[in-house]
């Protein structure tokens, strides 16, 4: 059950909902030059951004609860279960090819960084790039 971020143990400085999290996204993107396509209803996957040289494959997650109180944000184990499911889609849209790459979008949040460090080396390993949005909106890869 979603709780008060004051009342997590680990409060988080901002949130975003995961709409807000693709809206970010979508703006860098288009910036850099890529366009950008949302593909949910066609393979459940969130966002495909790509350029002339270039396909990402974009799956995004926020830490608010969308079409609640800005206040109401997921659990820990939540955000751990929603980083899994992440995972999980965008391997289901995996294909070897160094012109495709998964990318994991989250908000840059304490809690969230913590829960993909303790995965970073299968991350790395996988090549999945990390997009952590910014409270201001901007984006920072890993």
């Amino acid at each position: 059950m979603p709780i008060q971020n004051d009342q997590s143990i680990q409060a988080d400085p901002f949130v975003l909902s995961k709409s807000e999290v693709l809206h970010a996204v979508k703006e860098y993107l288009g910036r850099e030059g890529y366009e950008t396509r949302d593909l949910v209803d066609l393979c459940g996957i969130d966002l495909a951004a790509a350029n002339e040289y270039h396909t990402l494959v974009i799956e995004a997650q926020g830490n608010h609860v969308e079409h609640h109180a800005k206040d109401i944000v997921f659990t820990g184990s939540q955000l751990e279960q929603h980083l899994g499911c992440q995972l999980v889609k965008l391997l289901r849209n995996y294909e070897k090819s160094p012109a495709k790459t998964l990318v994991m979008a989250n908000p840059d949040t304490p809690r969230l960084r913590k829960l993909a460090d303790n995965m970073k080396q299968a991350l790395d390993d996988l090549g999945v790039i990390r997009f952590w949005v910014k409270e201001d909106g901007s984006i920072e890869w890993e």
